[in-house]
Formats: structure tokens, C-alpha cells, sequence
């Protein structure tokens, strides 16, 4: 009788340290899920969902106008240029045209910063100076991203354009960017390429050139912007 009672709490025992045993490897699994699934969502979280990278950067917003400030906007306006809502140059009519007999509306001409940073130093590109736009040269390394924000229809195109020192006529790159406003999300790409480096055809061999921008053969730099009713395209500069 004793023995038999001893062996029943002895089973019972038993059972309660299995029981136990499992309690605790369920709650170290609920634990480990519960955790990977927190990492999960925070990194879902931190991931950009706009296409561009994560990080410090510089904002451009071009804003276009029907009627463009009369003011000059030389005395630091931020991260902004105003250019007209339709209107600008085809980049491929400038091209083999004197500097001096090409209008400045939506110019954006770009500047080589002393100092590695991105600043507009004339945020009016409707006037007859053009905007004017300072950053470091590409060789120092970052990445431009752009897309097109505003009310949906209407696009632009960024052509880069120089002047060449020998001629003194415009040559306008046979690379651009088109940026369209569709419905729906916009996101950003990377346009670096196509805004740092001017691609035309040698007179002298025929063949197809690249220089980057603020090469010592060309001067007066900048960005053709080629308006059909964008209101805003936004560019963001990233160091490397």
C-alpha cells in the first residue's frame, strides 16, 4: 500500500516536471517569435518607401509657375527654384548656338561649390539671369535622385548644357532626364549619371564624347529645363 502510493506520487511528479519543462520551451519559442517579428516590422519601418536611400541629404524643389516672384531671390532662398509652368528651351535647338544669343528663362546655371555643399544662390529661373545653383563637383562623390510631385500630369526634362571655351557655342547633352507626373505613388531614381555628364559628338572624330561636369573645356554650366506643366520636380543630393 505504501509502495503503491509512493509510486503513484512519484509518476505524478514526473508528470509535473515534463509538464513544467514544456510550459517553459513554449514560452522561450513565444519569446524568440515575439522578438523576430519586432525586428521585422521596425526594419520594415526604417526602409524608405520612396526609392530613395536613407540619410542625410540636400533637398531641391522646382517649382513651376504660371507667373514666376519678381523678386530676384538672390538672398538665400532655401531649396528652392521657380521656373515657368510651360516654357523653356528643346535642349537640341541650343546646341552649335552662341551663348550670348540664347535666352536664360528656365536655365538652371550650376556653380562649383568651394566648400563640397548645395546652395541656390538665385532661385528665379523665369528672369533674364536664369537660377543659379551651387555644387561640388562630381569627382567628390554623391548620388542625385529625382522625381516628379505635384498635381498629376505634366512633365519636364533636365538637360545638361555647357558652353565650349574654344567656340562659345552651347552644346547640350544627347542624355537627359524625363520626369512625368503620373497618378498614383512617385518615387524616386537615380539620375546621377545623366546630371553630372554632358555626352555629344566630337566635331573633330565623330564619335560619341562624355565629360563631367565643370570639365576645364567647357564653362558656364547648367541645367535646360524643358517645361509641359510640372509643378514640382524634386532632386535630392546624397554624399558618398
Amino acid at each position: 500500500m505504501h509502495a503503491g502510493r509512493f509510486s503513484v506520487s512519484e509518476t505524478e511528479k514526473q508528470k509535473e516536471k515534463v509538464s513544467s519543462s514544456m510550459k517553459i520551451r513554449h514560452m522561450r519559442k513565444a519569446i524568440i517569435l515575439a522578438f523576430g517579428l519586432a525586428v521585422g516590422t521596425a526594419a520594415a519601418i526604417a526602409q524608405p518607401r520612396n526609392g530613395a536611400p536613407s540619410g542625410p541629404h540636400f533637398n531641391l524643389n522646382i517649382l513651376g509657375k504660371e507667373q514666376c516672384p519678381t523678386d530676384p531671390m538672390t538672398n538665400g532662398n532655401g531649396g528652392v527654384i521657380f521656373v515657368l509652368l510651360n516654357g523653356g528651351d528643346v535642349a537640341t535647338n541650343l546646341t552649335g548656338k552662341l551663348a550670348s544669343n540664347i535666352s536664360k528663362v528656365n536655365k538652371i546655371f550650376l556653380q562649383e561649390s568651394p566648400d563640397n555643399t548645395f546652395n541656390v544662390l538665385d532661385g528665379n529661373a523665369c528672369d533674364k539671369n536664369g537660377a543659379l545653383f551651387e555644387l561640388p563637383n562630381p569627382t567628390n562623390g554623391y548620388t542625385i535622385w529625382a522625381r516628379a510631385l505635384g498635381t498629376p500630369g505634366g512633365n519636364a526634362t533636365i538637360t545638361p548644357c555647357a558652353t565650349d571655351t574654344n567656340t562659345l557655342e552651347v552644346v547640350c547633352s544627347s542624355t537627359n532626364v524625363l520626369l512625368m507626373r503620373t497618378k498614383g505613388k512617385q518615387t524616386f531614381e537615380n539620375v546621377t549619371t545623366q546630371l553630372t555628364t554632358l555626352t555629344f559628338i566630337s566635331p573633330i572624330t565623330g564619335l560619341p564624347v562624355t565629360v563631367s561636369l565643370f570639365d576645364p573645356a567647357f564653362q558656364d554650366f547648367f541645367w535646360n529645363y524643358q517645361n509641359n506643366g510640372l509643378r514640382l520636380a524634386q532632386l535630392r543630393f546624397y554624399p558618398q
